[in-house]
Formats: C-alpha cells, sequence, structure tokens
C-alpha cells in the first residue's frame, strides 16, 4: 500500500473518532437540556397547581367548621385551575381526572409532600407525571400533572437523525479533503524523489521546485543546497583531476629540454673526437642534469600528488642564474639565441630547483618565439625575477589566457615550433606553489615580458 493511503486512513480514523465523540457528546447535552426543559416546565405546572389549588381549597374549607372537607368542595376548587394534563385523587379515589389512566399510575409516585416525577412508557406513550401530596382539613390529596411527552421524544429522535446525516457528511468530506491533501503532499515528495535519483545518477545540476513555504518546501531547498554542494564538490574534484592530469603532462614537457641537451651531449660524446678535458666536461654536465631531473622528479611529485607546502630557502639569485644559462647554452646556442642576465639582487627564499624550471621554461618559450640572432634578457631586480624577448609577441587578447593548460596562440606555429601551452601552466603552478604572482606584459611585435613578483618577506638583502 502507498505512503498517502496509509496515511490517508490514519487520519480518516482519526477524524471518525472525532466527529463521532463529538457528535455523541452534543447529543446527550442536547437531549439532556431538552428533557431538562421538558421536566422543569412540568414541575412548574404542577408546583403552581398545588399552590393555587391549595389556598383556594383551605380557604372555603376554614369556614366550614366540620373537621373534613367534602369532596364536592375540593373537586370543585380543584376543577377553577385544572386542565386535561391535571389529576386529583383521594387516597386511592380518583376525584379528577380527564385522562385514561389508572389511579394505579399515579400510585408508583410517593404521596409526599414535596414534588416527586416519574418518566416511561404508558401505554405505548412516553408519558411524564410529577406529582406531590397536599393536606386540607385533615385530609391528605395527591395532585399530579400528567405530560405526554412523545413528541419531545420524537423531536430528539428526529435531532439524533439529522446529527447522524451531518456527521456522516462531514467524515465523508473531511475524508475526501484528506485523502487530497495528503496525495498532494506526497506528489511533492515524489517529485523531490525523482529529483533526488536524478541527482544521484549524475545530474548535479538538476533542481528540485519549490512550490509551497512548508516542510516539504524547505525541505525542497534544502535537496537544492545539497545539490548545489554537490556540484560545486564535484567540479572541483573534476578540476583537481584535470589540473594533475595537465600537470604530469607539464613535468613531461619541463623534462624535454634537459633531456634533449643530455642526448646532445650524449651524442657529441659518440660520434665527435674530443679531448679528455671536453669529454670530462660534458659528461660532468650530463651528471648535473641527470641530478637535476632526479630532484626536480620528486619535488614535482610531490607538489602533484600531496599538495603540500613547498619548502622555501634563501636562495642566491646570482647562482640560480649561473644554473639557468648552464641549462639552456646548449638549446640556445642551436637557435641562433642570445641570453643576457642581468642580477642586481643576492637572495631570495625559494626552491631552487623548482625556480630554475620555471626559469628555464621561460626561456624556452622566450627563444621559441625569437628570431636568430635576437637576444633573451633575464633579470633581477628587488622581489622580481623577469625574463624578456623581443620576439613576435602575444596579442593583448590572449595574454590572460595564455597560462591555461594546452593552449596557444598560433597552433601552427606551436606545432612548428614545439608549442608552449603545457610549460606556461606548469610555471604558474610552481609560481603559485611560491606564494608569488606571475605578470605578463606582451605587444604583438615587440615582444613578451614575464614577471615573478615575490613577495616582500621572500626579500633578503645582501
Amino acid at each position: 500500500m502507498k505512503l498517502w493511503k496509509k496515511i490517508s486512513i490514519i487520519c480518516s480514523i482519526v477524524l471518525v473518532v472525532i466527529v463521532a465523540t463529538c457528535s455523541t457528546l452534543l447529543l446527550l447535552q442536547s437531549k439532556n437540556s431538552i428533557l431538562e426543559i421538558t421536566y422543569q416546565q412540568a414541575r412548574d405546572k404542577q408546583r403552581n397547581l398545588v399552590s393555587s389549588f391549595s389556598h383556594m381549597a383551605s380557604y372555603y374549607a376554614n369556614e366550614n367548621d366540620h373537621p373534613v372537607a367534602s369532596e364536592s368542595l375540593i373537586r370543585y376548587c380543584f376543577t377553577r385551575f385544572a386542565d386535561s394534563s391535571s389529576v386529583l385523587l383521594s387516597g386511592s379515589d380518583e376525584l379528577y381526572s380527564e385522562l385514561k389512566i389508572g389511579p394505579d399510575e399515579y400510585l408508583s409516585i410517593s404521596n409526599d409532600r414535596e414534588q416527586q416525577q416519574f418518566a416511561g412508557e404508558i401505554e405505548g406513550r412516553n408519558m411524564l407525571i410529577v406529582g406531590s401530596s397536599v393536606t386540607i382539613k385533615q385530609n391528605n390529596y395527591s395532585v399530579y400533572v400528567v405530560e405526554d411527552i412523545s413528541t419531545v421524544y420524537n423531536d430528539i429522535a428526529d435531532m439524533i437523525w439529522r446529527f447522524t446525516i451531518i456527521s456522516i457528511v462531514c467524515i465523508v468530506v473531511g475524508v475526501a479533503i484528506i485523502s487530497l491533501l495528503v496525495r498532494h503532499s506526497m506528489q511533492s515528495l515524489t517529485s523531490l524523489s525523482k529529483t533526488a535519483k536524478r541527482i544521484a545518477a549524475g545530474d548535479y545540476a538538476e533542481r528540485a521546485t519549490v512550490i509551497e513555504h512548508n516542510e516539504v518546501g524547505t525541505l525542497a531547498e534544502d535537496l537544492n543546497a545539497m545539490a548545489a554542494a554537490v556540484e560545486s564538490h564535484v567540479e572541483k574534484l573534476t578540476e583537481t583531476v584535470e589540473r594533475q592530469r595537465l600537470f604530469i603532462g607539464g613535468v613531461t614537457h619541463e623534462f624535454k629540454t634537459p633531456l634533449t641537451t643530455i642526448i646532445l651531449n650524449a651524442d657529441t660524446l659518440q660520434n665527435t673526437y674530443i679531448d679528455e678535458e671536453e669529454m670530462e666536461m660534458s659528461v660532468a654536465y650530463i651528471r648535473r642534469q641527470c641530478e637535476w631531473l632526479e630532484r626536480m622528479t620528486q619535488k614535482l611529485l610531490k607538489l602533484i600528488t600531496l599538495k603540500q607546502d613547498i619548502k622555501l630557502k634563501p636562495t642566491s639569485v646570482p647562482q640560480l642564474f649561473i644554473g639557468v644559462e648552464q641549462s639552456v647554452a646548449e638549446t640556445l646556442r642551436q637557435r641562433g639565441i642570445s641570453l643576457m642576465s642581468d642580477c642586481k639582487i643576492d637572495t631570495l627564499s625559494m626552491d631552487a630547483d623548482l625556480m630554475q624550471s620555471v626559469l628555464i621554461n621561460l626561456i624556452d618559450n622566450a627563444s621559441k618565439a625569437s628570431a636568430p640572432g635576437q637576444i633573451v634578457t633575464m633579470r633581477a631586480y628587488g622581489n622580481v625575477i623577469e625574463v624578456s624577448d623581443n620576439g613576435i609577441g602575444i596579442p593583448e587578447s590572449e595574454v590572460a589566457r595564455i597560462t591555461e593548460p594546452f593552449y596557444v596562440v598560433d597552433k601552427s606555429r606551436s606545432k612548428k615550433r614545439g608549442g608552449m601551452g603545457i610549460g606556461l601552466a606548469l610555471v604558474k603552478e610552481i609560481v603559485t606553489a611560491h606564494g608569488a604572482d606571475l605578470n605578463m606584459e606582451s605587444k604583438v611585435g615587440n615582444g613578451t615580458t614575464v614577471r615573478i613578483q615575490f613577495t616582500s618577506s621572500q626579500y633578503h638583502e645582501a
């Protein structure tokens, strides 16, 4: 059985119990009130009859010196106030009555002076008998008022029937309204369930429609908030995975330059006759490059997998420049590009190996954008290190995107010269990990300047 049906049944049962209980209590109260009013009217009528009859009969009887009043006098006085519902008895003898009810019916009421009443069925009719005793001239008489209350009971029966019909109608209407409301609420929950299933299936952009500002509406808003949070986390996770993938590609690209120089030196050793001193220099260079590659591998893997903070140490910038110059010398020689260094600072806090990788990458890109015979400049001043060239430059509209992974300005030139889409993305990652800012200024035909600005706390005066 569906939930909305179960809730509807439970609510309907509760409604029936409430309506039935309230109707029963109201009917009982109304019935008792009607009967009490009827009884009180009969008692008042009997009391007035006794009062008027006893006063008049006592008055006339006292004028007679006889100790006992005559029945004719008593009957005369009683008839002056009696009507068709009045009964007068003397002992068991009926002195006055227009009712076809035997005296025995009245004798069930005590002949006390206090008022007594009887209600019940007599000869198929619902009768109310109210009576009391009165003494006149040493004689005891019983005065009764007999009311046929069958119409009252008929009215009560009609009232019960009307209440029953009204209660049934209220129950039917209430059950229908409850069913509609519950089903409507369940439809909202069903919609939320479908939305939750679509979100669980991977459609994180799915949102629930908030129709009502109630608990269900609040639930829909919470579901939307959860979906937004999940979507944000998934986007961040996807971005992280993509960044890791691209970072690995960048690392591969980063290793290309030193590996190329290693291969060139190895070819020189293998195919060219050189003296012992030159051989030792080539071997030493290959060893330095291999050691650098080993250190870079460890550090870059930590940077991408652990995303831990790199350790910044005071580093000699002139020594950093010397290492960079040695690493790019052979590549620049083959391209016909000259490198000019200008270092006006002594120490900066950095990771020397990672920053050497950054500068090698920037110089490599600058040389690719320059024509043979042009100069690439590497400068250091204040808390800034920059690499500039006088090459073809980058359109202003493209500068902001140049550090995006795999983004290149001129695909044909990139393909021809080896590209610059991954290297700069890696450069930005390393610079950001240092807590520094990477800025680029370029103009088509005038060259490009890439500037790394460290924080003031990373700068150490000589």
